[in-house]
Parts: C-alpha cells; sequence; structure tokens
C-alpha cells in the first residue's frame, strides 16, 4: 500500500481536555483477515437480531461489546450513518485504525445535494487523527453521525489513490468476496449492510433507515446497476494501514498516518458488475454481458447463481 493519503485534515486528540475512561486506542495497526471474518460476524448479529432501531441494537444481545460501553454513548443513525459507525465502533472495541472521508466533492460542479450528484463525487478531505490513548470515542462517534451521508458512496470504483481514494472497492462477484460486512449502495440514497448469503445465493441485507428503524431485506431489483460514476452495487472496505506511528509504553499505536491500498493490490477486486463477465472494451455498463456455465444471464440472476452453493 504505496500511496500516502495526502491533504488530510488533522484532529489533534488533546481536544479532549481530560482522558475519558472510554479511550480509543490503536493496538494493532492494519486489519488482517481474520478482523475482517469477524467484523462480518459482528454485522450479521445485528442482521440475525429482531432490534428495531440504532439505540436499542447496539444495547441488546447483537452487540457482544454492550456491557463496555459508557452510559453516555447514543448510536441513533441512518442508513450512511449505521455503515461508518458499526465500523468505527468495531474498530474502537478491537485496537484497529479507522478513518472516514469529511467532504466529497461533486465530478461535475456545484450540486444542490452531494447525495444525488449527476456524475458522481470524488473525496476531497479525510479525517485523520492524531491518535492518542485520550481519544474520545463517544464524541468521534457523535461527530461521524454529523459527517457522513451517502454521497461518500457516490465515488467511482477507479479512484484508489492519494487523499481522493474511496473508503470502498468493487469485489468480485463470489462468495468468498460478497459476504457478511459487504456493503450494498442504492444510487437513490440508501445504502445496506450484508448479513448473510444463502446456499441458493439470496443476499440478506440489514439497514437503518431515515426514521431510525433498522429492518431488514434481500437484494434484488430495487438496488439498479446504474454508470459506474455513481458508485452503485457492491462494495467491500478498502484495506487500510497505519504507518510512520510510535508505540507507547503501553502498546498503543500513536501519531502516523494512513495508507489506502490500491485496486491492483486487492486480490479480490473486480469491475465484473459495471461492465461484465465478457470482453466489453468500450467499459459500456449498459451493454454489459453475464455468463455463467455458459449460458447468458440478466445480472441479478447471474449475481445468485454465482453466489449460490455449488
Amino acid at each position: 500500500m504505496r500511496y500516502v493519503l495526502a491533504f488530510v485534515l488533522c484532529i489533534v486528540a488533546a481536544q479532549a481536555a481530560r482522558a475519558e475512561p472510554a479511550s480509543w486506542k490503536i493496538t494493532k495497526d492494519h486489519w488482517d483477515a481474520n478482523d475482517e471474518t469477524r467484523f462480518g460476524a459482528f454485522v450479521a448479529g445485528f442482521g440475525e437480531h429482531d432490534c428495531k432501531d440504532p439505540r436499542s441494537c447496539f444495547k441488546s444481545t447483537a452487540n457482544p461489546y454492550r456491557d463496555t460501553d459508557p452510559p453516555e454513548l447514543n448510536m441513533d443513525g441512518d442508513c450512511a450513518d449505521f455503515i461508518y459507525q458499526l465500523r468505527a465502533y468495531f474498530a474502537w472495541k478491537n485496537g484497529l485504525p479507522f478513518s472516514y472521508p469529511l467532504y466529497v466533492m461533486s465530478r461535475s460542479g456545484p450540486t444542490e445535494d452531494f447525495r444525488f450528484s449527476d456524475a458522481g463525487n470524488m473525496v476531497v478531505a479525510r479525517l485523520q487523527l492524531e491518535w492518542q490513548p485520550e481519544a474520545d470515542p463517544v464524541k468521534l462517534l457523535l461527530a461521524l453521525r454529523g459527517t457522513v451521508s451517502t454521497a461518500m458512496f457516490r465515488v467511482e470504483h477507479t479512484y484508489d489513490t492519494g487523499f481522493s481514494a474511496s473508503d470502498f472497492y468493487s469485489p468480485k462477484i463470489d462468495r468468498a468476496s460478497i459476504r457478511a460486512g459487504s456493503i450494498i449502495y442504492d444510487p437513490w440514497g440508501h445504502v445496506v449492510y450484508v448479513y448473510k448469503v444463502d446456499d441458493d445465493g439470496t443476499i440478506h441485507y440489514v439497514d437503518s433507515n431515515p426514521d431510525r428503524q433498522v429492518t431488514r431485506g434481500t437484494y434484488g431489483h430495487q438496488f439498479p446497476r446504474t454508470a459506474p460514476a455513481l458508485g452503485a452495487g457492491f462494495w467491500n472496505w478498502r484495506p487500510m494501514k497505519l504507518v510512520d506511528y510510535t508505540v507507547t509504553a503501553d502498546g498503543a499505536l500513536v501519531n502516523g498516518r494512513f495508507v489506502l491500498a490500491t485496486n491492483a493490490e486487492l486480490k479480490d477486486y473486480s469491475p465484473e458488475q459495471y461492465y461484465g463477465t465478457e470482453p466489453n472494451e468500450a467499459h459500456d455498463w449498459k451493454n454489459a454481458k453475464f455468463e455463467f456455465d455458459g449460458e447468458t444471464l440478466g445480472y441479478y440472476d447471474y449475481v445468485k447463481a454465482r453466489l449460490a452453493e455449488k
């Protein structure tokens, strides 16, 4: 992961006037495959539970970390908040690095609402904490809720380097890549977590809504294919690493900067959801063809067939 995130907004954790009991301490400089598997199980817990809103979900048995939370923690976000807050919360509880975009800019110029920009967005500023043991996760999770939106998902899959890199990458359509913890973005303004894939290829998702109701459903045509610039479809979290940090006496990793993996460094990166499985030199998403076992299928049938257990 050689590209360093530049042009970042640094927030000094010393803004917290005193050390909070619920401090955020990074003890590991990257997420490994086991962390991602455990994160998927964490998301699945919310999907399998019958909790009805983010606040009650985080306080329920869906959340194995609930008894370690400070009383002032309030998780109450809509769809994009829910995606980022689950990731941030898991990172906090497991000593893992976390960063997120503060601002995006429309690729087509000024717009009234970046969530619906007609040519997609690009990241122009990212939060990077000067990580300290005194960093207050309660305040960060609250600030996160007021910052992110579905505009952060409306980014083309090619944005993978430097400060403009997306938090997400386009994965292969297979059972190893589309899994609990994967994300599905609806360009009409909604985003959900995958929490289970059945043996027949049915994808189950969990989400939070503008009325703060947590609901569950299955993937289908309600998630439209659109131009790749709009970022519609499946996403996985882009691997991140903290570098150039200092290790304190108690094992905390402080200071440093974040590096995001490029698409070329990811074994399961693929733009096939946009351009199909067959040669498509024009990169014409509207004419993408999807073939499986010698048969040409519609996109949604292809996804289900690819994810079915053989």
